[in-house]
């Protein structure tokens, strides 16, 4: 085991589906949460949030002063549900609140990521958020261009559009965006409460995406069932699906995503964290990946998840993977990922030449 431990650590490896705030460090954490008054935070909060502040064990001792430890914070992020990892989410997103702090985030976690030998990432990142802040959009921009241009990973952004903010406030962020002409920005995603929020109500906002050459992909199928997919497919024409883990439940969807190739995110300790799946056993990767749907496999919020996307692929073999199955997997990840065709297969190649040094026997592809 430890052998294939080090392999997977030491391989190349993507992100295609890993939210900043998500991967924020413990320790960077902990100090802005010393840094900002609980009294001041909560004041400023958005007036609906503060129930569900109240509501979750782990988030209520944060509401009144005090200095916190790492260990503290580690508590903080102990979640067992979908709604009351929102919640903690949320809360620690109120303490981001300077264009400083926002620099911090972004130079933290992408360090992180390189540090995990990952070469490849694109990053979600939720803008609306941080401008509600007080962070003014330039400054969230400048930050994004030097972290996509920080050390020895490539790094592309995500824009993550809340389904809670509404069509409208989507559409003024992503035009914002557009007129801003963030560079680093690739494409939008669809992310929250999926049952609330269905894909028709933002298909404005992703044709406008569409015409400005952003690529388009969309959470759907995770606390939903299949339709959320179709929906995603035939709505919003996405390219990617973020989890999609829900697709297994319907075998003609299965089907349409082998026959057009349409790749899932998938992100198994998120699934099994927030109660979307039972356990790793229970797990539909395994059945999808057989069944030839494209998989790519990445953390989604692997600080509130405590997991890396090594990890993932530990549990993935001891799930029955193989290493062929694993360096598909791998694969998948940079030959899905929105980059030009010629980038793709550069990193390919690499990733070939590191596994062929790493293991034996050699898997053949490209």
């Amino acid at each position: 085991m430890a052998d294939v431990q080090d392999r997977l650590h030491s391989v190349p490896k993507a992100e295609l589906h890993v939210h900043l705030r998500g991967a924020i460090p413990e320790d960077l954490l902990t100090h802005l949460l010393n840094k900002y008054s609980a009294l001041e935070v909560w004041r400023e909060a958005p007036a609906q949030w503060r129930p569900m502040f109240e509501a979750y064990d782990n988030v209520r001792p944060f509401l009144s002063p005090r200095r916190w430890s790492v260990e503290d914070v580690s508590d903080l992020l102990r979640t067992d549900t979908f709604e009351q990892f929102v919640a903690t989410y949320a809360f620690t997103g109120c303490y981001i609140r300077t264009a400083s702090d926002f620099r911090k985030l972004v130079l933290a976690v992408v360090e992180g990521l390189e540090s995990q030998n990952v070469i490849y990432a694109e990053i979600t990142v939720s803008i609306h958020r941080h401008i509600r802040n007080g962070i003014p959009l330039a400054d969230i921009a400048a930050c994004l261009d030097e972290g996509a241009n920080h050390g020895g990973i490539t790094v592309q952004w995500i824009l993550g559009l809340v389904r809670g903010y509404g069509k409208e406030a989507a559409l003024r962020l992503l035009q914002d965006v557009i007129a801003l002409g963030c560079e680093s920005i690739v494409g939008i995603t669809l992310a929250g409460r999926e049952h609330l929020f269905p894909p028709a109500e933002f298909t404005d906002v992703f044709a406008l995406a569409r015409d400005h050459g952003l690529r388009l992909t969309a959470h759907a199928g995770e606390m939903v069932g299949p339709q959320s997919v179709w929906d995603a497919l035939q709505v919003l024409g996405v390219e990617r699906i973020g989890h999609g883990v829900r697709a297994a439940e319907d075998q003609r969807l299965v089907q349409h995503l082998v026959e057009h190739q349409i790749p899932l995110e998938v992100c198994p300790t998120s699934n099994v964290r927030t109660g979307v799946i039972p356990s790793y056993e229970a797990h539909p990767v395994k059945t999808l990946f057989d069944a030839g749907v494209p998989i790519t496999i990445s953390t989604d919020d692997p600080t509130f998840f405590r997991t890396t996307v090594a990890e993932e692929y530990v549990r993935l073999h001891d799930l029955g993977f193989s290493d062929r199955d694993l360096y598909q997997l791998l694969e998948n990840g940079l030959r899905y990922a929105f980059l030009p065709v010629d980038e793709i297969q550069s990193y390919l190649d690499s990733l070939r030449s590191a596994w062929n040094q790493l293991s034996s026997p050699t898997p053949s592809g490209g």
